[in-house]
């Protein structure tokens, strides 16, 4: 090997002045690591583990449970957006040490593997987060998902967000419209009617009601607060149908739609990321379903899985959840906001959420009707 040149005078300070530019550049880069992106959503919490798991003051895990969770990870299937998972799993781990392996499917390819899985008893997820309370039920049914109560179950039934004992609404999704702000600079839209102006004709977005239950939860909200003839003159707008909010967030981003019907949580992740959007909350109100949470029988034999399912419904989960553009389940941990917007808490008459029950109720025959309405087959 031949030597190593000898490094002196002024070339010996342009290593150094080099070396360190790669260290700051290599800061800089650490900056946008997901724990870096979570502590701009929401300050950290308070943690002490001086006796179990409290966060902010409030017991998450007991002394026992958390220290027999100490060196477990927890194997997570998630068919919530991936961005969000990553977040809200890198702020669990900043406040309870545990890992999580994340395996992210969309909701029915999710309820496929698990149940296959789950059949052939090599089921390979301790938590599974749904996106359709539908799919709950059925992992419930099949026991995919069991019995496991939190420290925070009581209040929950207490506010009606509780129907069966083997799984809980970790948050609610919430849809709302948004618009490019690049593009409408002048009387911005309000409200839902700012969907039919004329100036968006051909340029306005949706998402088709087969992509899954936030978009039933939609159709359903809009049928009862405006009626079906809402839902035929968007029709008559000529709308761009999109099958994922991704797609269609990335649609209105670039300006080739102007205003859409979209999820808050994809489209407050676009905005925050630079993304020329802004997002109406109307005072008519806003649409919601619940994000089921469940532990497996592996889950409630993990110490880890269960300091996690207590996470979710803790007071600091919540108001994570929370930020990111999600309606916290709690209605008892004050005002949470997404960025500059004030939400509707859960218990607001404002928040019109579709339960297990409404789309056992009403799925079938909305997404009959939507289809209908706007010409799509599938």
């Amino acid at each position: 090997m031949p030597d190593k040149p000898m490094v002196s005078g002024k070339p010996r300070l342009l290593v150094a002045l080099l070396i360190a530019a790669l260290l700051v550049a290599a800061c800089g880069q650490g900056g946008n690591t997901k724990t870096d992106q979570a502590d701009r959503l929401l300050a950290r919490a308070h943690v002490d583990t001086s006796d179990g798991l409290r966060i902010d003051g409030e017991l998450v895990a007991d002394r026992a449970l958390y220290e027999a969770a100490e060196g477990h990870t927890v194997a997570l299937y998630s068919a919530a957006g991936k961005e969000a998972e990553d977040l809200t799993l890198a702020r669990f781990t900043q406040e309870t040490g545990i890992g999580v392996e994340l395996t992210r499917l969309p909701n029915n390819k999710l309820a496929e593997r698990a149940l296959s899985e789950s059949g052939a008893g090599k089921l390979g997820a301790d938590a599974i987060r749904l996106t359709d309370p539908r799919t709950a039920q059925q992992f419930a049914d099949a026991g995919v998902y069991v019995p496991y109560r939190t420290p925070f179950h009581d209040g929950l039934a207490a506010r009606g967000a509780l129907r069966s004992d083997a799984w809980f609404p970790g948050y609610y999704f919430i849809n709302a419209l948004g618009y490019n702000s690049a593009i409408i600079t002048e009387d911005p839209p309000t409200g839902w009617a700012d969907l039919l102006d004329p100036r968006h004709e051909g340029r306005l977005g949706i998402v088709a009601i087969t992509t899954g239950g936030t978009l039933n939860a939609l159709t359903r909200f809009q049928l009862e607060t405006f009626g079906p003839e809402f839902l035929a003159a968007q029709a008559r707008q000529q709308p761009r149908v999109f099958d994922s909010t991704s797609t269609e967030v990335d649609a209105l981003a670039r300006g080739e739609i102007t205003i859409a019907t979209l999820s808050v949580n994809n489209a407050f992740g676009a905005e925050t990321a630079g993304a020329p959007i802004r997002l109406v909350i109307p005072e008519e109100g806003v649409s919601g379903s619940e994000g089921p949470v469940g532990l497996t029988p592996a889950g409630v034999e993990n110490p880890a899985a269960q300091v996690f399912a207590n996470w979710m419904l803790s007071a600091s989960g919540q108001r994570f959840v929370g930020s990111q553009g999600f309606v916290p389940v709690r209605t008892d941990i004050g005002e949470v906001r997404t960025g500059d917007y004030a939400l509707p808490a859960a218990d607001s008459p404002r928040f019109h959420l579709m339960t297990e029950d409404d789309f056992t109720r009403y799925a079938r025959d909305d997404e009959a009707l939507w289809k209908q309405t706007f010409d799509v087959i599938g």
